[in-house]
């Protein structure tokens, strides 16, 4: 597989068409239903914390840093709404952690052709619940402390101005992560090894986290991305691990 950019970008859009495949798309009503319901009510708090957090940042700026206030604004704007999609993101994934492991499983038993009828047996998917959850908690802790620094990061004058981008490359970084970890675990990877794995199609990766990130900021597409990114997360580690290419199931249809 070729560790760049476009590949990554290239993988993340086949998630969608391999989602819509008549097989799989019934993966889609619970995740959707889920995220609509999840959508609206962190679109309630945002707006308000959005008003009221406006009003008490600027509060705290001394007037000799008046000139800097639209640097300010700007930063808590970014910051709300990055701060408003991992919220989203991380709440959809803890929810539907369970779920979207089942279709990790399925998928990559459809692309590989290796068929394992115990990982889809009543036992074994109910011992992927904690299982699934615990790993969406493991990702949290490698999230939260590296988003505090760049919080903290971000009220330094003049290190503010490239908070910003730099908040967007992690959580950009963040979003391979989050979904590649999906086929990673049902295949035995520690935490550990699913990082070193992203570290060495690194390019791809970002490309990957990066087209998931875009996608997930637009409004209604938002609500379907997350089921296409594990397909896509699936397409990408067993093409780098097998060398089969999605393409070939898509173009079946």
């Amino acid at each position: 597989m070729q560790n760049s950019l476009f590949t990554g970008f290239a993988l993340m859009l086949s998630g969608f068409r391999l989602i819509l495949l008549p097989q799989f798309r019934w993966f889609l009503l619970v995740p959707v239903g889920a995220n609509i319901v999840l959508f609206v009510l962190l679109f309630t708090w945002a707006k308000a914390m959005f008003s009221s957090g406006v009003t008490y940042l600027m509060g705290w700026i001394p007037e000799w840093l008046s000139f800097l206030e639209w640097a300010f604004w700007l930063i808590y704007v970014i910051a709300m709404g990055l701060l408003f999609f991992y919220a989203f993101v991380s709440s959809a994934n803890l929810i539907g952690a369970p779920f979207y492991g089942l279709l990790a499983e399925v998928l990559e038993q459809k692309l590989t052709g290796v068929t394992n009828n115990d990982a889809l047996s009543i036992k074994s998917v109910l011992k992927l619940i904690p299982r699934t959850i615990g790993r969406e908690l493991r990702k949290l802790g490698y999230y939260l402390p590296r988003v505090l620094a760049l919080v903290l990061l971000g009220l330094v004058p003049g290190v503010n101005a490239i908070v910003a981008l730099v908040w967007i490359m992690f959580s950009a970084w963040m979003m391979a992560i989050q979904y590649i970890d999906y086929p990673a675990d049902n295949n035995g990877a520690s935490f550990q090894e699913l990082r070193r794995f992203i570290a060495q199609y690194r390019f791809a990766a970002f490309g990957f986290g990066l087209c998931t990130l875009g996608l997930t900021l637009v409004p209604i597409l938002n609500l379907f991305v997350l089921p296409a990114a594990v397909c896509g997360a699936v397409a990408f580690w067993v093409q780098a691990k097998t060398g089969i290419v999605a393409k070939d199931l898509i173009e079946q249809r």
